[in-house]
């Protein structure tokens, strides 16, 4: 994949509760303060739902962080949606989880599944795939 310097992308995270919206948001911040030439639009959600609407709204994302356990609709059933979808049918999925069943999300294509709790060097890893600085692990 080549290199994307100087480019823009556009980022949604999806998890019920705010401070770990934060969390993610503020370690997506700190890659791009270091590695500088990438811009992040970031968009947070407090539920599947209101993001699916967003996307049937003409929402689109080159990337979205997604908690597997939410309030209504889980994580891994948000993908399932947005992957119908035919504009988000290629959007990436990283999924943050406290599960061990990694298994279970292989049926939407996730780019990632990152265990609870997210550190710096899991979004650093992520970002350089997305951003094009590092190829994507072959057992994803």
């Amino acid at each position: 994949m080549e290199n994307k310097r100087n480019a823009f992308f556009k980022i949604g995270i999806c998890d019920d509760v705010p401070i770990l919206q934060d969390v993610i948001e503020s370690y997506i911040r700190e890659y791009e303060r270091q590695q500088k030439g990438f811009s992040f639009k970031i968009s947070k959600f407090s539920s599947g739902e209101e993001l699916i609407k967003e996307i049937e709204n003409g929402g689109s994302y080159d990337l979205l962080f997604l908690d597997q356990k939410m309030k209504q609709l889980t994580g891994l059933e948000t993908a399932r949606q947005i992957r119908k979808l035919n504009s988000s049918a290629s959007c990436r999925i990283v999924f943050v989880t406290s599960s061990d069943d990694h298994y279970q999300f292989r049926s939407v294509q996730p780019l990632m599944v990152i265990a609870k709790p997210v550190s710096m060097e899991m979004i650093s890893e992520v970002l350089s795939i997305v951003t094009g600085l590092e190829t994507a692990p072959a057992n994803t």
